[in-house]
């Protein structure tokens, strides 16, 4: 049963401002990694497969991190993530070696799954479903508030002028925000008394959650457009580099396309019940087909800079849409293992298209960016022949 009632609207506040927290020192830090490994010596593959394994750890216990949440442990599940992240991006400042880096990055996407999962199930349970979109958009509202203000304020911090970074201060302000997010959500540490009718290990049955009508073509949709999101991630200091870009201009282009995803995330729920989530969906990844397809001819940063504005608009709409999609197809109490699942579709993305697009970055780094504009036109057509049904 739907907690949607509480004593006020204080648990959501709370976990919008822990995922505007979390999600900006996350986004501090992987940047930093990407300029942490070429510093290192790493080629294009290399730093591909080091972005990957962020979501390799999460890719195999995302399923069990979502049955052990659904025993009422959302809030438990967030402060736990925050203390991983915490703890994980206090070690990557004194990691000076590309092994160690591949190890400490799971253990981040750890603490960053434990968090989301945490987060999104906590929304899916207290929310009604007339207000979805609505926490959802106001959630990944908060979350891209993060992804705009920590990359630049990590880009500031990391720039010694011209292409010269310093990663270690960044990484000390990524973790000073880890801290900030696990303090918001302590007081939801306290583990929820989950009701007979709720899932225990016998009934949170992954098959019966995959067979949901339209289920598994919701977490390709997520997927690629979580993957499009952590590829530019990954891979744009790397065209910064290559282009001549200073840390600050390359933490400016990611703040903008940030910033273009929240600004469609503040009015997704009124957009999608105008146009209904068909069309909203497929608009997003027809645009961020157009965008990253431009993004691998681009070169100089004003132009970047407008190409990334409307591709981050497009962007912005994945995420949120495919979180009330997964909601409201999914039955009550299978809510927290159907997020884990779609999550752990996201993490799979995650996992191969850097390491796919890491193998192309060695003949061109344009590669890259047309890998992502296939990956949204199969994700048009996918959607588009499973939302026409509902």
């Amino acid at each position: 049963m739907k907690q949607s009632q509480t004593s006020s609207s204080r648990w959501l506040l709370l976990v919008l401002l822990n995922s505007g927290f979390i999600q900006a020192g996350v986004y501090v830090v992987r940047p930093m990694v990407t300029y942490r490994s070429v510093d290192l010596g790493a080629d294009p593959w290399l730093v591909g497969l080091v972005g990957a394994t962020f979501a390799l750890a999460p890719l195999l216990f995302a399923i069990l991190i979502g049955r052990w949440v659904d025993r009422g442990r959302d809030g438990l599940a967030m402060v736990m993530g925050s203390t991983v992240l915490i703890f994980t991006s206090v070690a990557i400042i004194f990691i000076q070696n590309i092994s160690l880096l591949m190890i400490a990055m799971p253990i981040l996407g750890i603490g960053h799954l434990l968090v989301m999962v945490g987060g999104q199930s906590m929304i899916a349970n207290r929310s009604p479903d007339s207000s979805l979109e609505k926490n959802f958009g106001l959630l990944t509202f908060y979350a891209s508030l993060g992804h705009a203000v920590g990359p630049f304020i990590g880009g500031l911090l990391a720039d010694r002028g011209g292409i010269e970074v310093d990663t270690t201060p960044a990484i000390a302000f990524s973790s000073v925000l880890f801290i900030i997010g696990a303090l918001l959500v302590v007081n939801l540490r306290h583990v929820r008394k989950t009701s007979p009718s709720e899932p225990t290990e016998r009934l949170s049955d992954i098959k019966s959650v995959l067979a949901t009508p339209t289920y598994k073509s919701a977490i390709f949709v997520a997927g690629a457009a979580t993957a499009v999101v952590d590829v530019v991630l990954i891979f744009l200091p790397l065209l910064g580099r290559e282009l001549g870009l200073s840390a600050t201009q390359i933490g400016t282009l990611l703040a903008i396309r940030a910033f273009s995803s929240m600004a469609v995330r503040a009015v997704l729920g009124g957009i999608t019940n105008r146009f209904g989530m068909l069309w909203v969906i497929n608009s997003g990844s027809l645009l961020t087909m157009l965008g990253t397809f431009a993004l691998a001819f681009v070169t100089d940063f004003w132009w970047l800079a407008v190409v990334i504005v409307i591709t981050g608009f497009a962007m912005g709409i994945g995420q949120p849409a495919t979180m009330a999609w997964v909601s409201r197809i999914t039955q009550p109490g299978y809510k927290g293992l159907a997020i884990s699942i779609r999550l752990t579709s996201n993490r799979l993305g995650q996992v191969v298209v850097p390491a796919t697009a890491g193998v192309l970055a060695g003949f061109a780094l344009s590669n890259v960016f047309l890998l992502l504009s296939l990956l949204q036109a199969v994700s048009v057509a996918i959607a588009y022949r499973s939302l026409r049904r509902l």
